[in-house]
């Protein structure tokens, strides 16, 4: 693994390295291009400006261990060309750099395991732009433990979240008061929604699971419940719930689930067959 600092200003990420890259912060000292294993970094001496993402690592994708953009103080920009992006790690947007961020309308692969996968914990002075862009979590093998997604107060376009099938699963929690158009669950058994502020769901979705491996969904803060607003439909299938309130024009309807208390406005069956969750 090794850091690449983009160091261009405004010039084009494609497969030529030229002297667009270092091996320290503000170093134009001909570095390779990051791959697979490297960590591409956009900090305040990096010249600002816009950069143009062009198939740095083949046809219309990027590849590479993590981005991290939270100094910058410019324009990354996926959008002139719609790259995929996968990030065997993480993405890093934290920050106070006056940075903007257009995200494309390719898929954006996060197959890190555990930690801080996807941070903007801070986004002082950031423009974010999700554009048509599709943001999937996909483990590259079952968690080892607790992953963070830090939306902030960020407005997404598609969010899923896609893991292998995990009989123990660590849980997924995020945090902020995001907006995301479209939520897309699957396989995923352990979820924790940021407590006490609001998460915005446009769109009704789909969370299934089944007898044999129920889900649990609460608040990742163990003081203050959480509230999702949706705008339509949300159905659950063996999914205990605790602290939810729903919020918004739609409707939260879980089957076969199970009521762990302090839930508000949410329609919950409880299984047919006497079954419950022992939990400890």
């Amino acid at each position: 693994m090794a850091n690449r600092f983009w160091v261009a200003g405004t010039e084009t990420w494609n497969s030529t390295a030229g002297a667009k890259w270092g091996t320290l912060s503000g170093v134009a000292d001909s570095a390779s291009l990051p791959g697979t294993g490297d960590i591409a970094i956009f900090d305040a001496l990096s010249g600002g400006g816009t950069v143009t993402v062009d198939s740095p690592n083949g046809a219309g994708v990027v590849t590479v261990q993590q981005i991290t953009m939270g100094a910058f103080t410019g324009t990354l920009d996926f959008s002139a060309n719609d790259n995929n992006v996968t990030l065997s790690t993480a993405f890093s947007g934290t920050g106070t750099g006056t940075r903007t961020l257009n995200m494309g309308d390719g898929t954006w692969t996060l197959s890190g395991v555990t930690g801080n996968v996807w941070d903007c914990t801070t986004v002082t002075n950031f423009t974010f732009n999700a554009n048509s862009s599709r943001l999937l979590f996909q483990a590259s093998a079952a968690p080892s433990a607790q992953r963070f997604l830090s939306f902030s107060t960020l407005s997404y376009n598609i969010i899923e979240i896609n893991d292998p099938a995990d009989s123990s699963p660590n849980p997924v929690a995020t945090g902020g008061a995001a907006t995301i158009a479209t939520l897309i669950l699957t396989n995923v058994g352990y979820l924790q929604i940021a407590g006490g502020v609001t998460t915005t769901i446009t769109n009704g979705f789909s969370w299934n699971r089944s007898s044999s491996a129920p889900a649990l969904l609460q608040s990742q803060s163990v003081n203050s419940g959480f509230t999702l607003s949706v705008g339509g439909a949300v159905t659950m299938d063996w999914i205990a719930i605790q602290n939810c309130t729903k919020s918004g024009a739609g409707s939260i309807t879980a089957t076969n689930s199970f009521n762990l208390g302090g839930n508000t406005g949410v329609t919950i069956t409880s299984p047919s067959g006497g079954a419950r969750i022992v939990s400890g």
